[in-house]
């Protein structure tokens, strides 16, 4: 999914936010916004992850740190284990640690809109999904010998974890691998996060190599789309990994995230705040 006019003030928004989150002084925070403006005002047809590829380097140059959000990710990661028990008390099947992992998807950086965490988990599980293809999953996690889920953001990766524990539960078989990024990018999850959390207790961790904050195929490193072309059956989390892969036509791909964003919501067809759980278009 290309830019649309929407994403490039989003990516300035988003600026504005690492700017404070970074608690620049006035001067050197415009200074970041004019860099930022310039390169958003050369953004073409590339995938909203692609563009935020080339732009949060730019805006880490202004720190001494390449990951602009380290701190908020650490909370984030707190906040979602502080949770963590009272959602395990809920889930007792697969379809439950579905809801599980996709509430987890309200924690996100690079959106417009934000969600309380809390009232998530209050609702989640007895919301429905508005595009609902979670039957057509289960019947292919049946039959599946190797299944993937390609992380998304810091704290989510929490009730991504719960979820991989579940199925491994109920298909003991199964083969299961945990997709990160390859550096730190927005608040999306790494191979640091992933570690802190033990989430090789649950599943081969495997590092995509990619830069950006979605799993695009040209950011990532040969020896990871090798595995991945291997892999029999993906769930793909959040909207970044839906950015990057909704047009890659492989039937593979379930698409898990809540919308939080209007250029998602018309490109879906879905209102804002809807739970999306869809299988990749063919």
């Amino acid at each position: 999914m290309n830019l649309k006019s929407d994403c490039l003030s989003c990516l300035l928004n988003q600026s504005l936010r690492v700017a404070k989150n970074l608690n620049l002084d006035e001067l050197t925070s415009k200074k970041m916004m004019q860099v930022a403006s310039a390169s958003i005002a050369n953004y073409e047809e590339v995938s909203p992850p692609v563009a935020a590829a080339d732009l949060y380097p730019k805006l880490a140059s202004f720190t001494n740190s390449e990951d602009v959000y380290k701190a908020l990710k650490e909370l984030s990661t707190q906040e979602a284990s502080k949770l963590l028990p009272s959602v395990k008390k809920q889930v007792k099947t697969t379809s439950d640690a579905i809801k599980a992992a996709v509430a987890g998807n309200v924690i996100d950086f690079a959106t417009p809109n934000h969600f309380d965490l809390d009232v998530e988990f209050g609702k989640v599980f007895e919301t429905d999904f508005t595009i609902d293809d979670e039957a057509l999953f289960l019947e292919r996690l049946k039959e599946a010998k190797t299944f993937m889920i390609v992380g998304d953001n810091v704290g989510e990766h929490v009730f991504d974890k719960l979820l991989l524990e579940q199925i491994a539960k109920e298909y003991p078989t199964l083969k299961c691998y945990y997709a990160v990024r390859g550096r730190p990018i927005i608040n999306d999850v790494t191979l640091l996060e992933a570690n802190e959390i033990n989430m090789e207790e649950v599943a081969i961790v495997v590092d995509s190599g990619v830069n950006t904050p979605g799993l695009a195929y040209d950011h990532a490193s040969d020896e990871f789309m090798k595995l991945y072309n291997s892999i029999d059956l993906v769930i793909a989390k959040g909207m970044g990994n839906y950015e990057c892969l909704e047009g890659v036509k492989d039937e593979r791909i379930f698409h898990l995230f809540k919308v939080k964003c209007d250029v998602v919501a018309n490109d879906v067809g879905a209102e804002l705040g809807a739970l999306i759980f869809m299988r990749n278009r063919a």
